[in-house]
């Protein structure tokens, strides 16, 4: 392990050696007492650990923190190609089951909310609450003039993929630099990964998942915007706690939006089913 400063207070981290499973490999950071309650961070596509140390420390003193930088991001450069979702869970499921004893408690930011709910999908044993901050994956089945253009896109790239053979990579080129997202332009070889992961569909994870889940939106986040904390919600009325903040957009941790992310998840951990909670 090597130990690096960490935050204030004087306490230092230590980033373990790399963990490898099934051809993916992640990097995490540990700090925080060494007891049975975990805290496991999971950033936003583009994104690196950094991204959430500002909630992270903010519960050094009463859990063990671990930050992690998934396949393709941060310290790990590449991921396999042919990966998604399914792929970095089962990672970070095997992460869990070799390097964490205790309980724990996912945090995820948009790509790592994905992940995360692909893990509570699977119902792990240990694992006793998710924490979803402006995650998508549900479709809007409502004809919005968004959706409309989105489809519009999606047409005219099938159609100028259609008659590649006859105009070459001109067309194709020139829609990928009109239309493409900045995550798209950015993503270089993760580019086959992002386009598996924004077209899946996770509403069968969450019916799927039996934990108990804290969903944490901005108003002011057109990426995954509040309409999707509430249908999350709906899918698991039982379990599900929604907090929509104002004037936060899709990083909503930044800034003073670390301490009020951090003040609700800890609310929440606090009137969580006890039994649940303690294991």
């Amino acid at each position: 392990m090597i130990d690096s400063p960490c935050a204030p207070g004087g306490r230092l981290s230590q980033v373990s050696q790399p963990f490898e499973h099934g051809g993916g490999t992640l990097v995490d950071e540990t700090f925080g007492p060494d007891g049975q309650r975990h805290l496991v961070f999971l950033h936003g596509w583009g994104l690196t650990r950094d991204s959430l140390r500002d909630i992270a420390i903010l519960f050094q003193h009463t859990h063990r923190i671990h930050l992690i930088d998934l396949p393709g991001f941060g310290d790990v450069k590449t991921a396999p190609a042919d990966w998604g979702t399914p792929q970095y869970a089962d990672l970070v499921e095997r992460y869990l089951a070799s390097r964490v004893q205790g309980t724990v408690v996912l945090v995820g930011h948009s790509f790592g909310g994905r992940v995360a709910l692909r893990l509570a999908a699977r119902r792990l044993p240990n694992l006793v609450g998710v924490v979803l901050l402006g995650v998508p994956g549900l479709p809007n089945r409502q004809w919005t003039r968004a959706r409309l253009r989105r489809t519009g896109i999606w047409l005219l790239r099938r159609l100028l993929a259609w008659v590649k053979p006859l105009t070459g990579e001109g067309p194709l080129a020139w829609h990928t630099r009109r239309y493409g997202s900045r995550d798209y332009l950015a993503a270089g070889p993760l580019r086959s990964i992002l386009v598996r992961t924004v077209n899946e569909d996770l509403t069968e994870s969450a019916r799927a998942s039996t934990c108990p889940f804290l969903l944490i939106y901005g108003t002011d986040d057109t990426e995954t915007p509040p309409w999707l904390g509430f249908a999350y919600r709906a899918l698991m009325p039982d379990r599900a706690n929604l907090d929509v903040l104002p004037h936060k957009d899709h990083h909503l941790y930044r800034g003073t939006g670390s301490h009020l992310c951090a003040f609700k998840i800890r609310h929440w951990l606090a009137t969580m089913e006890p039994a649940a909670h303690a294991r």
